[in-house]
C-alpha cells in the first residue's frame, strides 16, 4: 500500500468515525410522531369505557376514537439523524426541548403533570357533556391535595367537597379561603364536606403559613369540582396524560347518557381540550393525531377552531371539522347525519 492509499484509507476511516460519533451524540430536540388511538364507546377488557350509573344509557353504531402524538420523553436521548428525519416527514416535527421540557424537568414531573391535567379534563368532560344534556351539575370548592404532614392530613382527602365552613356556606374557593383566614392560628375550624354523596362535618386546627406570615391555613389546595346526581367514569388507559382527549370525552360521555346515534356508522377522532362549560381550547401535535386518525380509518377529525392554522396546506382524505365548543362538536355531528344539511358543516379552508 503506497503513501497515497495509506492517507485515503486513514482518511475514509475518521470520516466514517466522526459520522458515527456525530449520529449517536444526543442533541437537544424533541421529535412528535402519529401515536396510537383509543375508542371510547366500545369496551376494552370486556368493561366500558364509559361508565354511567344513575342515568339511562344509549348505545352506538360508530366509534369514537382518540388519536395520541408520540413525544421524545424528557429523560430519552435522540440523535441528529432522528432529527433531520423528523423534520423532513410530513407526519412529524421537531421542537427545541426547552420548548417542549422546560428546564430541569424530569420524567416523573411530566407524567405527575400530565396525570394531573388528565384527572382534571375527565371531570371537566363529565361536566360539559351532562349540562349539554340538560342534567344538573353544581360547582363547588373540591380538595385537590392535603399535605401530608398539614393538619388536614387523614382528614380531608382529593375529591371532598367543602359545602361549608362554621356553618356559612362556601361556594368558591375564595369563600373557603376567606373563611379560614378570619380564624386564628391554631383554632379550630368545622368544614362541612360531601364525601361519597354523604355530608359530614371536620374539625381541623389551622396552623400558621409558611409564605405568608401570621396567616393560617388548614394544610391543603382547592380547585372548583362538579357535583351532579350520576356517576360518570371515564377508563382510558392510565398511561394517556394530558388534557387534549377532553373533547372526545365529552362527546362519548354525551352519545352514552343522549338518544339518537350522533356518531352513526363514522369512525369520528378528534382532539381538543375543553372546560366544565363546553368551551374547546387548542393544543399541540395537531398534525400527528390528524396522521393518527387516518392510519385509524377515521371519517372525521374535529379540532379546534384556533388550531385550523396548524393544518394549512395539509391534504387528507379525513373530513376535518373544526369546533369552538361541545355544542358545535354536537350541531356538526348531527348535521354529517343529515345529507341535505352537510354542507353547511364548517372546516377549517
Amino acid at each position: 500500500m503506497n503513501r497515497q492509499t495509506w492517507t485515503a484509507a486513514v482518511s475514509a476511516l475518521l470520516f466514517v468515525i466522526a459520522a458515527a460519533i456525530i449520529a449517536m451524540t444526543p442533541v437537544p430536540f424533541v421529535t412528535y410522531s402519529p401515536g396510537a388511538t383509543h375508542e371510547l364507546l366500545s369496551p376494552s377488557g370486556g368493561e366500558p369505557v364509559i361508565a354511567v350509573e344513575g342515568l339511562d344509557t344509549f348505545e352506538s353504531a360508530g366509534q369514537m376514537l382518540v388519536p395520541t402524538v408520540s413525544i421524545t420523553r424528557p429523560d430519552a436521548p435522540i440523535s441528529l439523524p432522528e432529527v433531520l428525519y423528523a423534520h423532513w416527514a410530513p407526519d412529524r416535527e421537531v421542537y427545541p426541548r426547552e420548548y417542549v421540557y422546560p428546564a430541569r424537568t424530569n420524567a416523573t414531573d411530566v407524567r405527575n403533570r400530565e396525570a394531573q391535567q388528565m384527572a382534571t379534563s375527565r371531570a371537566d368532560a363529565a361536566a360539559a357533556a351532562l349540562r349539554a344534556a340538560g342534567i344538573s351539575v353544581e360547582q363547588i370548592p373540591m380538595v385537590q391535595s392535603v399535605a401530608s404532614t398539614g393538619p388536614a392530613a387523614d382528614k380531608l382527602f382529593p375529591g371532598d367537597f367543602v359545602v361549608a365552613i362554621d356553618d356559612t356556606p362556601t361556594p368558591t374557593v375564595a369563600a373557603v379561603r376567606e373563611a379560614i383566614e378570619k380564624r386564628g392560628i391554631g383554632q379550630s375550624v368545622m368544614f362541612t364536606v360531601r364525601r361519597d354523596r354523604t355530608e359530614r362535618v371536620v374539625a381541623i386546627d389551622t396552623a400558621a403559613s409558611k409564605t405568608q406570615a401570621g396567616v393560617p391555613v388548614w394544610g391543603g389546595n382547592l380547585v372548583m369540582g362538579y357535583s351532579y346526581a350520576p356517576r360518570i367514569d371515564i377508563r382510558l388507559d392510565p398511561a394517556l396524560g394530558g388534557s387534549s382527549a377532553g373533547l372526545m370525552m365529552a362527546l362519548a360521555v354525551f352519545e352514552r347518557v343522549t338518544p339518537g346515534d350522533m356518531a352513526g356508522d363514522r369512525v369520528v377522532a378528534g382532539t381538543g381540550a375543553i372546560d366544565g362549560a363546553g368551551t374547546v381550547t387548542a393544543v399541540a401535535g395537531i398534525r400527528e393525531k390528524l396522521a393518527s386518525a387516518e392510519r385509524a380509518q377515521a371519517d372525521v377529525f374535529l379540532v379546534p377552531d384556533a388550531n385550523c392554522s396548524d393544518l394549512a396546506g395539509v391534504q387528507s382524505r379525513v373530513r376535518v371539522v373544526s369546533v369552538g365548543t361541545l355544542e358545535d362538536a354536537i350541531a356538526s355531528l348531527d348535521l354529517l347525519n343529515d345529507p341535505a344539511n352537510e354542507h353547511l358543516v364548517k372546516g377549517c379552508a
